[in-house]
């Protein structure tokens, strides 16, 4: 893959566009959603769902246990460094699930199933093996479904591995972060190399058909030539198909445990954008594709296949190539796209446990989308997506003149555009080498959300 021009990539540019903004997992974004949203209106979008029977779903699991918590960690999860809470809330995702099965009548298989966390394998194999068929029971897998699962290999043994493959996960996601010592003890997760090295090639040998290696960048103590050499050490030692190298999000006021973070040792604004910068240029000499703004496969890997063909999706489980019209969020904290309304589960694992008890779906807050938020959504998963947007498909789609329609945000890119991070041309918009890097940027004028004002902070900043 050729390299990508940054010769117009300064810090004054960086200055004009490094501020709070949405990654885009959804449109609208998780702030927009409301407790108005309930059970009841999620069992309506579930009715209208049951109707598409010959479509395929999507799966998201939540396991939210972890034994401690690493201080950079931005996910929704429980510590329980003993074992048990556990036992408990299997019972609740069997009742959560059947809750769904009967709200979705005849509607079952599945496309793409996902487990997160949390750490997936705080479970035992052997509860391993019991969340899977209690899904699987319910829900079957379509032939040549994706199966993946978000792995800490500190936690993962072998025998989780053998049985993981055994049930039919084709798709392992391992946590690492970054190899330097010094960071990660600062961030509560030491992981050896030979640790990761051990489960991946593990992985391998029992069949996965794609190992993903998470990094991220931003952590304290954190520098360019030091998170080059943890991208080479990966690319030379790990080989991994796809690796995800994320921003860290210091958003404290959100999580309060990043507090435990000294603010003098992580890197900011220039610093922070360079150990990214000299990330994605290991990464592409070593042939890997940039997918989306934070996203690596190798050119023979499907997702980078679908970033040439221009077919990529985005939802709540990042970038992906098995799209379903319909995703179900089964466990605490965890987010359902169902038929133009996005659903989110109970984040208080108590009441989770109650309201599934006694027969509730366990939906805390959501948000009926419009026919304005469809449109938007769709403009802005064209652009993170596949790093542009045709005036034509908008308008066959739609029905609109987007030149009209989104004449106000149109105008707000046009600094963008002479700043050289897209062009504008009668047809639509290009996204440029340079604006790979501030895609969330170019998006974030279509959001109407964000033209009201907050007086809190809600996003992480966006570069």
């Amino acid at each position: 893959m050729p390299e990508l021009d940054l010769t117009a990539l300064t810090p004054e540019l960086l200055d004009r566009y490094d501020r709070p903004g949405p990654r885009y997992t959804s449109y609208p974004t998780a702030p927009q959603f409301t407790t108005d949203f309930d059970e009841g209106a999620y069992r309506e979008r579930l009715a209208e769902a049951a109707g598409r029977a010959s479509e395929p779903l999507s799966l998201y699991a939540h396991v939210p246990f972890c034994e401690h918590r690493c201080t950079y960690c931005g996910c929704n999860i429980v510590i329980s460094p003993h074992r048990g809470p556990e036992v408990a809330y299997l019972d609740a995702i069997d009742r959560e699930l059947d809750l769904l099965a009967g709200a979705l009548d005849g509607r079952r298989s599945l496309n793409q199933l996902h487990w997160g966390g949390g750490t997936p394998t705080y479970l035992t194999p052997q509860q391993c093996r019991r969340l899977f068929t209690t899904i699987t029971d319910r829900f079957p897998l379509n032939a040549g479904a994706e199966v993946a699962i978000e792995v800490d290999p500190c936690v993962t043994s072998l025998e989780h591995l053998e049985v993981l493959a055994e049930l039919g996960f084709n798709r392992i996601s391992m946590g690492l972060q970054d190899l330097d010592a010094r960071v990660q003890e600062a961030v509560q997760r030491v992981q050896p190399l030979e640790l990761t090295r051990l489960h991946v090639e593990r992985a391998r040998e029992l069949g996965f058909e794609s190992v993903n290696v998470d990094l991220i960048y931003g952590l304290p103590y954190q520098n360019e030539a030091q998170f080059r050499q943890t991208v080479r050490t990966v690319i030379e030692e790990l080989n991994p198909d796809r690796v995800a190298c994320f921003s860290y999000a210091h958003v404290p006021w959100i999580k309060p445990h990043q507090r435990q973070l000294d603010d003098s040792t992580l890197p900011h604004g220039w610093d922070k954008f360079r150990i990214f910068v000299g990330a994605v240029e290991e990464f592409l000499a070593a042939g890997y594709s940039f997918v989306g703004f934070d996203h690596f496969a190798r050119p023979e890997d499907e997702l980078a296949t679908a970033m040439r063909e221009g077919r990529v999706h985005r939802n709540f489980m990042g970038y992906t190539v098995m799209p379903a019209s319909d995703q179900l969020g089964v466990g605490m904290t965890s987010i359902g796209d169902v038929a133009g309304a996005y659903a989110a589960n109970e984040k208080n694992l108590a009441r989770y446990q109650r309201m599934v008890g006694e027969g509730r779906l366990p939906i805390e807050r959501g948000i009926l989308r419009s026919a304005e938020d469809e449109l938007r959504g769709s403009v802005i998963r064209r652009i993170i997506c596949n790093l542009g947007l045709d005036y034509g498909w908008v308008a066959g789609s739609f029905g609109v003149d987007p030149r009209r329609h989104f004449a106000q945000a149109l105008a707000e890119l046009e600094p963008l555009a002479a700043d050289g991070l897209l062009e504008i041309s009668n047809g639509g918009l290009q996204v440029t080498d340079l604006g790979r890097f501030f895609l969330r940027n170019i998006c974030m004028p279509f959001d109407t959300y964000l033209r009201k004002p907050s007086d809190r902070p809600v996003y992480s900043r966006t570069v």
